[in-house]
């Protein structure tokens, strides 16, 4: 199976859907801040979109199982099958080499605490529509 099979599907999903559950790994999750004004320093700053990963045992929201089975064209128990052995095989890295990656959006890690988070790279785009938008300096 691709290794980017998942991590872009969830990425497509997250775009409509604000939460996506994987069990027995956590969820992903965006938030969203509104644009904002620093009277201070005179600075405007774009609306921005995050993507948060809790990881807890949690049941699925079976949001990423359907789509998977719509997009390979295969049982939604043979979609959970591809999600349980993507999700092990991230479990089984993070033993051996403490990261595992999240496609091309970042890595898995264990934090200090001993829980699995997510480092996501810079270059991941979670608001299409303002993505790559800079601070304004409304000062004279």
């Amino acid at each position: 199976m691709n290794e980017n099979l998942i991590p872009n599907i969830i990425f497509e999903l997250l775009e409509k859907n604000r939460k996506i559950v994987i069990s027995g790994l956590g969820y992903f999750e965006i938030t969203h801040q509104s644009a904002s004004y620093d009277a201070e320093t005179k600075i405007l700053y774009p609306p921005v979109n995050f993507l948060n990963f809790k990881n807890c045992d949690i049941k699925s929201n079976n949001i990423l199982e359907k789509n998977i089975a719509k997009k390979l064209n295969i049982s939604e128990n043979e979609a959970l099958e591809k999600i349980s052995l993507w999700r092990d095989e991230i479990c089984i890295k993070l033993v051996e080499f403490q990261t595992a990656a999240f496609g091309e959006a970042g890595e898995f890690f264990v934090d200090d605490e001993g829980k699995i988070s997510l480092r996501f790279s810079d270059k991941t785009n979670i608001m299409k529509d303002s993505y790559g938008l800079k601070e304004i300096y409304l000062g004279k």
